[in-house]
């Protein structure tokens, strides 16, 4: 296998990859999906034009690898923190607070992930539901905890749970709700509490 600088050819292409995805993220966050362009792109990563249709076929499949990877990220946290040996109260907010550290963490996926991503075409939307569905089923496992109320459909109340806990996120996000983070968890906390405490309830009736 011939190589160049000592990288194989695949090793140079999944860097120019990486580097594009790096521009992408940093362009989409700054300017916005709506102001962003390929050659945009390809000149802050400082790559030429032919490169990116090596990786991408547009800016929507950029931008999907980009929510591909936030979620794979995202989903990862999340499951390590329903996974620990704690009491389902504490692991349900570990799930919470991972979903919004990582919006803060690093403010250039938090505003990909919640705000230009919506501006995108089918093939992000597609990511969106994909990872959405994945959190959604994250939320399932906790909820389906204990006894529960027979009226009760944990699948179709995680995606409830995951629906709201995202729009909060966004607003808080976008500097509508004036709240600390902590106090942003706790509301995510109760509103995952509501529904599992009345199935508790419900159940010993």
């Amino acid at each position: 296998m011939r190589t160049y600088g000592g990288a194989t050819a695949e090793e140079r292409a999944s860097l120019r990859r990486r580097r594009l995805m790096e521009s992408g993220l940093e362009l989409f966050a700054d300017r916005g999906y709506a102001h962003t362009s390929i050659r945009a792109v390809l000149r802050h990563a400082g790559l030429k034009d032919r490169y990116f249709a090596e990786s991408f076929t547009s800016l929507d499949d950029l931008m999907a690898a980009l929510m591909r990877d936030i979620y794979e990220e995202q989903v990862a946290r999340c499951a390590d923190a329903i996974a620990a040996d704690q009491p389902l109260r504490v692991r349900a907010r570990n799930v919470i607070d991972a979903v919004v550290g990582l919006a803060l963490e690093d403010p250039r996926k938090g505003r990909v992930k919640l705000t230009e991503s919506l501006g995108a075409g089918p093939l992000t939307a597609r990511q969106r539901r994909l990872g959405l569905r994945r959190m959604s089923g994250l939320v399932e496992s906790l909820l389906r905890e204990g006894r529960h109320d027979p009226r009760i459909d944990p699948a179709t109340l995680s995606v409830a749970v995951v629906g709201a806990v995202s729009e909060m996120l966004l607003s808080w996000f976008n500097g509508e709700l004036g709240i600390s983070r902590e106090e942003l968890v706790d509301q995510g906390l109760l509103l995952f509490e509501a529904i599992t405490e009345h199935a508790s309830a419900t159940s010993r009736e």
